[in-house]
């Protein structure tokens, strides 16, 4: 396939462009000028670029006047800013000149992040665009927009700790009721889009405290930022309870443990029923999530919370696991772009998103489609790796706490969060 785009009888084509370009890879295309006094002077001003940009646009509100006003009172900041801008060069030996045909091929940089485009509910928006950028000095700039898909990361999986910890259960958050003793940990940290990954649970309830049921929830945090206003959205996107099992009962107040080995054996139990995988929920990644993603303007996250959840009055103790979504790791280098619809997610409430209400089900509805049509659409994939934006291609860190990772057994290992 070749998208095409032309201007006073100047003609910009690039192969491929309109399927999923992966990261990495070498595309072609060529400028024709079948006017021959055109093309004899063509290269007195004609620049080719590759490239991409984070855009976005924040609403807020104001009590004083602003020019970026909308109907209804709503203001907008929009920003954007360079991921990769780097100069195509054309062939420009006598035979394209005779021919009138300019062909050109370059190298799509390996670490770059993929499109993507999320919007919310109240107009904001945020992106990752790439593009093919024709400038000429006797006539009007052509473009043709490219999908890029991130390069699959060639590591191992990245599997978290299971560290069976005693959590301390209170009633009215200040009289102890025991402790709830569990430890939970996800088989691969790092995760594709179209994938799953599966957590396992094991736990030993030392309270006095019933548990109604145990929940893990797949969430996502997006952020983007233009002229100090901010946009947070934060969504649900898979939830699951696990099996309950007897070692999920309340503890017979008088059965308090009085053996010095017997708090080994509850550690040992706890963490065999997790590496044994007698207790699993798994979630399959949907297509259309954007990827973990950190940039200057554009902040994308992810984290597997599990909560036990007590009755009326008890404390709720909670697990964090972070995870990282990426692209699949079969990804081809050119992949047929598909039009999927994009989910405009719902902001969730506080109850929702932090698991104070009984609501444990996906936000997925109401999604929008894209405009695939026009150079002018909005990017269709959602993918994105982490991608360092002052300049150099070197990737981002994992979003989170570096003291959480540890070595195990020659692979490096991720230490869940406990609360």
């Amino acid at each position: 396939t070749m998208g095409n785009s032309s201007s006073n009888n100047v003609f910009l084509s690039v192969n491929d462009s309109r399927t999923c370009i992966a990261a990495g890879s070498t595309i072609s295309g060529e400028i024709r000028c079948p006017d021959h006094s055109v093309s004899n002077d063509i290269f007195s001003g004609v620049t080719l670029h590759f490239i991409g940009k984070e855009d976005v646009e924040v609403q807020y509100t104001d009590s004083g006047q602003c020019s970026g006003t909308r109907g209804g009172g709503a203001k907008y900041k929009a920003a954007t800013r360079d991921i990769v801008r780097t100069i195509i060069p054309l062939d420009t030996s006598r035979n394209s000149l005779e021919a009138g045909r300019y062909p050109f091929q370059f190298h799509i940089p390996d670490q770059l992040p993929s499109s993507m485009y999320y919007k919310d509910g109240n107009g904001g928006y945020c992106s990752i665009r790439y593009k093919v950028k024709l400038h000429l000095m006797r006539g009007t700039d052509q473009e043709i927009a490219l999908e890029i898909m991130a390069k699959p990361p060639i590591t191992s999986p990245i599997p978290s700790v299971a560290d069976p910890t005693p959590t301390r259960i209170a009633f009215l958050y200040c009289i102890p009721q025991g402790s709830l003793i569990w430890a939970a940990s996800a088989e691969n940290t790092r995760v594709g889009v179209g994938e799953s990954v599966t957590i396992n649970l094991g736990m030993k309830n030392e309270s006095v405290a019933k548990l109604e049921r145990v929940t893990a929830k797949l969430k996502q945090t997006i952020e983007w930022h233009s002229s100090g206003h901010q946009s947070t959205n934060k969504s649900v996107i898979r939830s699951s309870s696990f099996d309950k099992t007897d070692s999920m009962g309340p503890c017979n107040k008088d059965g308090n443990m009085s053996q010095a080995a017997q708090p080994l054996t509850v550690y040992e139990e706890v963490l065999n029923t997790v590496q044994e995988g007698n207790n699993q929920v798994t979630f399959p990644i949907p297509d259309y999530v954007p990827q973990s993603y950190t940039g200057r303007l554009i902040k994308i996250r992810y984290h597997i919370s599990i909560t036990a959840k007590t009755p009326s009055c008890f404390t709720n103790p909670k697990i964090h696991i972070p995870i990282e979504i990426v692209s699949p790791r079969n990804t081809p280098p050119i992949v047929t772009a598909q039009a999927i619809p994009m989910p405009s997610a719902p902001s969730l409430s506080y109850d929702e998103y932090f698991d104070t209400s009984d609501a444990t089900a996906p936000y997925l509805a109401n999604r929008e489609e894209i405009v695939l049509d026009s150079i002018e659409r909005k990017p269709l994939m959602t993918g994105i790796n982490e991608y360092r934006l002052d300049g150099t291609s070197e990737p981002h860190p994992p979003d989170f706490d570096t003291s959480l990772i540890e070595p195990f057994s020659g692979q490096t290992r991720i230490r869940a969060l406990t609360h």
